[in-house]
């Protein structure tokens, strides 16, 4: 017997035309989609690669089997997989069912949707296909001319830090302003106080002037690309590269609950006014429900999205009187239009810090928990209350739970190191993790030729992890 599903590339065609006109109706006007009707092997391998045509990588080859071993025992599936380009590029597995193609089509609609609307997404380069390819060349060569096992370690040192940089890309830092001399009224009756205060504007002046970076540096890898003075010419166009796929990857990350929660939105009522068969409608009901599912453990992003903004809806057509005080809106707005405000400018800390009401978290089934003393595999609720469970969200995804670090000083007390700080966001934020810490270190001190130092806190006293270029590393409780 056939195994091959019972349909065309007409069908499909068709679904998505139809699809389009119904998210229009909705209020979605959705760009340009080109859909891959694709095989399992080629879906895991962008899968594990996370663009098409991606550099090749040990990792991504590991990522590839663990996930498409999963799919061929039948333990896990794609469903989506979808790139912000212009066009829209979404990707099909070949051999879904009819239904699972329909539910897919209508999701990528409203991650569509998202990408161009969202103003998070502007600084997106939509058009990365050509260059991520050119780029995948490039490297190929240079494993061909110094060896892969030395340019896949580079890679994996600048990959350990290419997460810290810039995440607001829209937000442009101000330029650092010289504080000024400003003559005062009796500035002539105090002549050696006006003179050592000038004394002291310019000395602070050249000071900064002279520091590198002028002020604290949140890009760690573009500022070594920029600084590190021992780095070959292929070196730099890697570093250029990883950093450039990363800042692709950050909108998404910043946006992940809000753009999940839309794509589900759309989905189920697009599916809904498809009027589907009952065989397929109940099929497709289970596919929905596994997809927003709550997780043990760990949030579901569509499950806390879609739930979100249905609660958005809600309060724009049937709140109470609190909510009537609270928004404006609240009561007199049509509920698919306040959806589209918010998910034009909200990213996920917005939107956690605004919306995560007491009822999404009984809805979502979201509580706060914490580790057992001496035994971190076993884990304690400790509150169920809406505060505890916004405050540990809010910190996971305003920092993609990746620390503050800054680099404060290019030549740490003229010797030519790196020194940076962790800056911690709040009181309630722990401290840096030493393993990870001292291992991150030593590949940064790889990229920067010099050992690299970063300070810290760590249970209220003050402390310096320290790597060094040839792979040590060490923790000191005293200024290095």
């Amino acid at each position: 017997m056939s195994s091959a599903p019972a349909y065309t590339v007409a069908d499909l065609q068709e679904l998505d035309d139809r699809c389009e006109a119904i998210a229009a109706q909705l209020g979605f006007e959705v760009p340009p989609i080109v859909y891959h009707l694709m095989r399992s092997t080629e879906i895991y391998d962008i899968a594990a690669r996370g663009l098409p045509g991606r550099y090749s990588s040990s990792r991504f080859g590991a990522a590839y089997s663990q996930q498409h071993e999963q799919y061929r025992m039948g333990r896990s599936r794609i469903y989506e997989l979808i790139v912000n380009t212009e066009p829209v590029r979404a990707y099909l597995l070949d051999g879904n069912s009819l239904v699972a193609q329909t539910l897919v089509i209508a999701h990528c609609a409203g991650h569509a949707w998202f990408f161009d609307n969202s103003c998070w997404f502007e600084p997106t380069d939509r058009a990365i296909l050509p260059r991520v390819r050119s780029a995948a060349e490039r490297i190929d060569g240079y494993m061909a001319e110094h060896g892969r096992d030395r340019v896949e370690d580079f890679i994996d040192a600048c990959t350990a830090i290419a997460i810290h940089q810039p995440q607001a890309q829209m937000v442009r830092r101000a330029e650092p302003v010289d504080e000024v001399e400003r003559p005062q009224r009796y500035d002539r009756l105090f002549p050696e106080e006006v003179a050592a205060e000038r004394e002291r504007l310019a000395r602070e002046r050249a000071e900064r002037r002279a520091r590198v970076p002028a002020e604290p540096e949140p890009d760690l890898l573009g500022f070594i690309e920029g600084h590190a003075r021992g780095l070959e010419d292929w070196q730099r166009d890697v570093m250029t590269i990883l950093h450039s796929e990363q800042a692709y990857f950050m909108p998404q990350l910043r946006t992940k609950i809000a753009n999940e929660g839309l794509a589900v939105l759309c989905h189920q009522e697009i599916c809904q006014r498809l009027f589907l068969p009952t065989d397929r409608y109940w099929e497709y009901e289970q596919l929905n429900a596994s997809v927003v599912q709550p997780h043990l453990g760990q949030v579901n992003p569509y499950n806390l999205g879609i739930t979100i903004l249905r609660e958005i809806m809600r309060i724009a057509t049937e709140p109470d009187e609190e909510e009537r005080e609270r928004w404006a809106w609240a009561g007199s707005a049509d509920p698919f239009e306040q959806v589209r405000t918010v998910c034009r400018t909200y990213d996920d800390e917005a939107l956690l810090r605004e919306f995560l009401t007491p009822a999404v978290c009984e809805r979502a089934r979201l509580f706060a928990f914490e580790h057992l003393h001496g035994d971190p595999r076993r884990v304690r609720v400790s509150s169920r209350e809406c505060d505890a469970v916004r405050d540990v969200l809010i910190r996971q995804h305003a920092t993609f739970g990746i620390p503050h670090i800054e680099i404060v000083d290019a030549d740490y007390r003229g010797r030519g190191q790196l020194y940076l700080e962790h800056r911690a966001a709040g009181e309630e934020e722990p401290s840096l993790d030493p393993e990870y810490a001292r291992g991150t270190l030593t590949q940064m001190a790889v990229l920067w030729g010099r050992p690299v130092i970063v300070h810290t806190v760590k249970d209220d006293e003050p402390v310096w992890y320290v790597g060094h270029p040839h792979g040590s590393s060490e923790e000191t409780d005293e200024a290095p």
